[in-house]
């Protein structure tokens, strides 16, 4: 995944205010327009942890994206087949429809 992602383009595109590239350990990568980047890629990495081990316990197949969304906006992360993640932050809450849409088409590439 992180090799043919464009980290500044995708953050552009979906006018996200921030991005990164990490590993599901939480080891970061590449970072746009983000303030304790290696705090958020660990943070993210952990709870996309949390949420792969429930999805394996309770059987409903592998995990590929989760969404959190709070007052101050939201945050789209992808996870591959390799264990590697990207995450866009967004402070604007109407964008969820095209950061879901787009962070699909990355999963699927």
């Amino acid at each position: 995944m992180q090799g043919s992602i464009d980290l500044n383009t995708l953050v552009t595109e979906t006018g996200a205010e921030s991005g990164l590239i990490f590993s599901i350990d939480g080891i970061l990568i590449e970072s746009v327009n983000l303030e304790y980047d290696g705090n958020v890629a660990a943070m993210i990495g952990m709870i996309l942890k949390m949420c792969l081990e429930m999805s394996e316990d309770i059987n409903i197949g592998g995990l590929k994206q989760i969404m959190i969304k709070n007052d101050g906006g939201i945050v789209v992360a992808n996870k591959d087949q390799d264990d590697n993640c990207v995450a866009l932050l967004s402070k604007d809450v109407s964008k969820m429809g095209l950061l879901l849409r787009r962070m699909e088409t990355i999963h699927n590439n």
